[in-house]
């Protein structure tokens, strides 16, 4: 057995020991997508293309890409599912949001 370890493969090593989880659950971006398929609407709406829309979503930590985001969200309006409950942001969230725009 070869006990020399080069660089590159302690370089290799410790960034496979560092990986994090990729996704959630299975359709979490889907799920995600439909819940959201309102806003959605509303932002194409107001002009924004489904890239725009995507970057907010890897913003937040959700990778998606703009080919994917239209896929879905199509997908989730032949459906119908355009009434999915959305939930509200908690009363505390609204008033912290109040505060922070009003300092500025």
């Amino acid at each position: 057995m070869d006990t020399n370890i080069s660089p590159i493969e302690l370089a290799l090593q410790k960034k496979l020991d560092k990986l994090q989880p990729k996704t959630k659950t299975p359709g979490f971006l889907r799920s995600v997508i439909e819940r959201q398929s309102v806003r959605i609407d509303s932002a194409l709406a107001m002009g924004y293309s489904y890239d725009e829309i995507a970057q907010i979503f890897n913003e937040q930590g959700i990778k998606c890409k703009g080919s994917t985001l239209k896929k879905y969200h199509l997908q989730a309006k032949k459906k119908g599912i355009n009434n999915s409950p959305i939930p509200e942001l908690p009363e505390e969230s609204k008033r912290a949001k109040k505060v922070k725009t009003a300092k500025k």
